[in-house]
């Protein structure tokens, strides 16, 4: 038999067309690679997240940030919010001091004094206040302050550092003894005399706290913006003195701090947004705000809003508001519903111009006002001096009512304070006065 033909094998697609597929797939990596590598280097590179310690609260006196609160993460209900050197920054918003704010001024040598004891390594505990004078500048109001400082012999090298940091305030800064003694000191701002200084030879000790009198001077501290932490509700709570409470109607915590504030039997107020001057561009006073060129029934409405997120409330105290508190068609509607309602109105005095002082006796409500900005200047020992200030002008006039807010240096100030306050001057409400 012829032998039988051996069939050809076929060649062996498989094994190259895998190949070839192998070899297609790893050139589509390679070319998407170099293009997701070459958009990354095109694309803006977006900030990394602050590290601990820097990192910022929503602030609810700003309108433009207040969405973007509730796309933050939520702070751990043990901690207090950090703020940073941003957040200092709009204090000087929150405040409205104008650029020719006189006080401001008074307030700078305050500093300087203080800056000049640091030097020498002392601190605001060597000074006490003799008295506290209400005068006026130019039809603004400030603090004139007779002040001892107590540096026993060493007193020319605090005098050296003092001369320096007013030299650095600028010309208008002035320091001149008083009949030639270099222990009895004036300083002027413009040639208005704004400190009296004297430094005693030798030291003099504290004096023992009296004992309290029906009359004893009193003294309202009202701490604004509150709402954003717990924390720092829970930690002012705990002070051994009762503070007012001035809660933001539009803060994320708000219900919950107002609630604290009941719990614990402390005097609670809606601190209302008002328009300030440049609102919104240069100031902003957030959500709820009530602007001069609303319609009365707008005005009304809006105030009702607000007093509608925190009913529980004794009474009020404006948000920035340096325009509409100027403004008497305004605050009439505002004052007249407040009235109505039962609850009282504490004038922040955001503008030297404010009409509520008219606006309050045209409707015979009781006016109230605030006295002394605690902390423009956010570090410990000027709150301290600023809370010493407040306590001397109390023991002379009988009242003073104390604005500060819940900055860091603020509550630490408040802490060390309760421990070395003049146990003659009355912490008390609004409602007690």
């Amino acid at each position: 038999m012829p032998p039988k033909k051996r069939k050809k094998k076929k060649p062996a697609t498989k094994g190259s067309g895998f190949s070839l597929f192998k070899s297609l797939f790893w050139i589509c990596v390679v070319l998407l690679t170099g293009l997701t590598l070459f958009v990354a280097m095109h694309l803006p590179l977006r900030h990394a997240p602050s590290k601990s310690g820097t990192v910022q609260p929503p602030v609810a006196s700003k309108a433009s940030e207040a969405p973007a609160a509730s796309s933050q993460k939520k702070p751990r209900p043990e901690q207090a919010p950090v703020r940073n050197a941003s957040v200092q920054k709009e204090q000087a918003q929150a405040y409205e001091a104008p650029v020719d704010d006189f006080d401001a001024k008074v307030r700078s040598v305050d500093l300087a004094i203080l800056m000049g004891l640091a030097a020498q390594g002392e601190s605001e505990s060597r000074m006490r206040h003799r008295a506290v004078e209400v005068r006026r500048h130019r039809g603004q109001e400030f603090y004139y302050q007779n002040l001892t400082i107590n540096l026993g012999q060493e007193v020319f090298p605090f005098l050296a550092e003092l001369k320096k940091n007013l030299d650095q305030l600028g010309s208008e800064f002035s320091l001149q003894t008083v009949d030639n003694n270099p222990r009895d000191l004036e300083i002027s701002i413009l040639g208005e005399p704004t400190h009296h200084i004297f430094l005693p030879l030798a030291l003099v000790p504290e004096s023992e706290p009296e004992v309290q009198t029906a009359k004893a001077p009193r003294l309202v501290i009202i701490i604004d913006d509150l709402g954003e932490s717990m924390a720092v509700a829970k930690r002012l709570a705990a002070l051994p003195f009762a503070v007012s409470f001035s809660v933001l109607p539009h803060n994320t915590k708000a219900r919950q701090v107002s609630n604290l504030a009941r719990q614990e039997n402390l005097e609670l107020l809606l601190h209302l947004p008002c328009e300030p001057e440049g609102y919104p561009k240069t100031a902003n006073s957030g959500p709820g705000t009530l602007r001069v060129n609303m319609t009365p029934a707008d005005l009304e409405q809006t105030l009702a809003d607000n007093l509608a997120r925190l009913p529980d409330v004794d009474g009020v105290n404006n948000h920035m508001g340096s325009r509409l508190t100027q403004d008497k068609k305004a605050m009439t509607i505002v004052l007249g519903h407040l009235q109505g309602q039962g609850k009282f109105f504490v004038d922040s005095l955001t503008t030297p111009k404010s009409c509520v002082r008219d606006v309050s006796n045209t409707l015979g409500m009781r006016y109230y006002r605030r006295h002394i900005f605690l902390d423009n200047t956010a570090k410990e020992h000027a709150v301290l001096l600023q809370l010493k200030k407040a306590e001397s002008l109390a023991k002379r006039t009988g009242l003073a009512v104390a604005i500060g807010h819940p900055y860091p240096a603020t509550l630490s100030a408040l802490e060390s304070w309760a421990k070395s306050r003049d146990m003659n001057v009355v912490v008390c409400k609004i409602q007690d006065i």
